[in-house]
């Protein structure tokens, strides 16, 4: 089967895109960098360095929250489904039904749209089975739920007549998960914030030193005592910031 639809579990970032974060990242680093050292060369080297990491962490968040919104589109195409299956439409009825259901409530180029209606014109004009595209639309999401409900309707496809039954115990098993999820991260919003304060009060405080004169904070910048305390500072700044940005990632 010829396919050019998105890999969700791979970047889909432009060339253009990925260097204007690196670019971007290696700013920020480079600037906090000579906060700390007052050098020029070495916070620029040590700014490019790290913004390769960063461009990485925030090329991998842009596939999760991708893969996000795709799972909670993916929960309303089986609601909308559920109800078509329920109303008497067999399967394929009910998936043309969801993708109506879906062009309301979102925008065509939404990928929950794209992708029914991918399976609907491979189903009618390339006579591809349902089961082998929900099959391929699960391996490019990566998505355990879309790879549950795949392997599921693999199984009782034309078999079973209780297929609106098994959907929406799906659907509601789903909802239920992110349901938990949304309460997590509820929950941890505080302490995300608050963590996020934590992280910036060194450079706050750094600032706020070097602004008041009288030559306080001369020994960091002048020294190799103070060169190799403020590259503990940092040190223990970026691992701190990687540590809180992973931790904060929930997962049901």
């Amino acid at each position: 089967m010829q396919n050019k639809m998105p890999i969700y579990y791979q970047c889909n970032m432009k060339k253009y895109e990925h260097v204007l974060v690196y670019i971007m990242c290696s700013i920020l680093i480079s600037v906090i960098a000579y906060l700390f050292y007052h050098l020029i060369p070495v916070s620029v080297v040590i700014g490019f360095l790290a913004g390769i990491y960063l461009e990485k962490m925030y090329a991998e968040s842009t596939v999760k929250k991708r893969q996000k919104t795709l799972r909670l589109q993916f929960k309303d195409f089986l609601e909308s489904m559920s109800v078509a299956v329920r109303a008497g439409n067999v399967e394929v009825q009910a998936v043309k039904s969801a993708l109506k259901d879906l062009q309301l409530s979102y925008h065509s180029k939404a990928d929950i749209v794209r992708e029914v209606d991918n399976i609907i014109r491979q189903y009618e004009k390339g006579g591809v089975e349902l089961k082998v595209l929900f099959e391929d639309f699960a391996d490019r999401s990566d998505i355990t739920d879309i790879k549950s409900f795949a392997a599921i309707y693999s199984v009782i496809e034309g078999k079973s007549d209780r297929f609106g039954d098994i959907l929406m115990q799906t659907q509601e098993i789903i909802g239920d998960k992110i349901e938990i999820e949304q309460e997590i991260e509820t929950t941890i919003t505080s302490a995300k914030s608050e963590t996020m304060v934590m992280l910036v009060m060194p450079i706050v405080i750094v600032v706020a030193m070097s602004g008041m004169g009288g030559g306080m904070m001369d020994a960091l910048f002048t020294t190799p005592a103070g060169h190799l305390a403020a590259t503990a500072a940092l040190v223990i700044f970026g691992i701190s910031y990687v540590l809180a940005i992973k931790n904060s990632d929930i997962e049901v």
